[in-house]
């Protein structure tokens, strides 16, 4: 590939999949890796993260999962909530390790709750990360998944929710008084500090097997200037200014190929 070859690079840098190889840790995401993992590791109720797209949210949560220690935790991750109440409590249980066949919302929660409290006797902790939760459009699921917390075992609650979504969904949550009651934990993952993007974009390029000076500083400044510090704004960005760079021979990125990036992006 010509651009990878113009550059030196042994893969893209500015993928925007999320492979946890090219993760930066952010001050933000640091702290809110810490908060969810003490929230989990302490059995709250319900944990609310949110951030706006491209900010690592996803990322995260991959990361605080790798870290819980499996002989401890049973992990649900739905990545796709648009479903009903019924598929939903279906879903996280085939994640723990059930497929329940019933249409029956009463049979599946029932269900549920054995199989939560299953996993509680033998001292595994239960926790559901529901991903792009601003997408569940009836907040009457929200409310039936909440129900569930009232099940609790040895005074403990039987597993810990953590909702993940964009910053529209602290506002959806307001309509559910009952569910914002238990919330034992909030962090909003804030965008990077100017002074982190060069770091980013370094960290990135080296995994990559390339070096920070592709970037020179005007073109840096100029992304900082354009992304306001969302990761995957940055990602875009640069993954174009690499292709535009490369198609046109030159040795590094200035403040005219991120503009000409940016125009094309518009």
């Amino acid at each position: 590939m010509q651009y990878l070859e113009h550059w030196h690079l042994k893969s893209l840098p500015f993928d925007i999949t999320t492979d946890p190889a090219f993760f930066y840790e952010s001050k933000g995401h640091k702290e809110a890796i810490a908060r969810i993992s003490f929230a989990v590791e302490t059995q709250k109720a319900i944990v609310l993260l949110t951030g706006e797209y491209g900010s690592g949210k996803t990322v995260v949560c991959e990361t605080v999962i790798s870290r819980l220690p499996p002989e401890r935790y049973k992990i649900a991750f739905i990545t796709n909530p648009r479903m009903d109440s019924i598929d939903l409590a279906r879903e996280i249980s085939f994640k723990f390790g059930e497929d329940i066949a019933s249409r029956s919302i009463y049979d599946v929660h029932h269900a549920l709750n054995i199989l939560l409290e299953r996993h509680a006797a033998t001292g595994k902790h239960c926790v559901v990360f529901l991903d792009e939760a601003q997408l569940i459009l009836d907040t009457s699921i929200l409310e039936d998944i909440r129900l569930l917390l009232n099940h609790q075992f040895q005074r403990q609650f039987i597993f810990t929710l953590v909702l993940v979504g964009q910053t529209e969904l602290r506002d959806r949550l307001k309509s559910i008084p009952q569910m914002t009651q238990r919330i034992g934990m909030k962090f909003h993952i804030p965008n990077l500090q100017d002074d982190e993007v060069p770091d980013y974009l370094a960290h990135r390029l080296a995994v990559a097997g390339g070096t920070a000076e592709i970037f020179d500083q005007s073109a840096i400044a100029e992304i900082v200037r354009l992304s306001h510090g969302n990761p995957r704004e940055i990602n875009s960005l640069a993954d174009l200014c690499l292709l535009i760079g490369s198609l046109t021979g030159k040795e590094r990125i200035g403040q005219e190929e991120v503009l000409e990036a940016w125009k094309e992006r518009a």
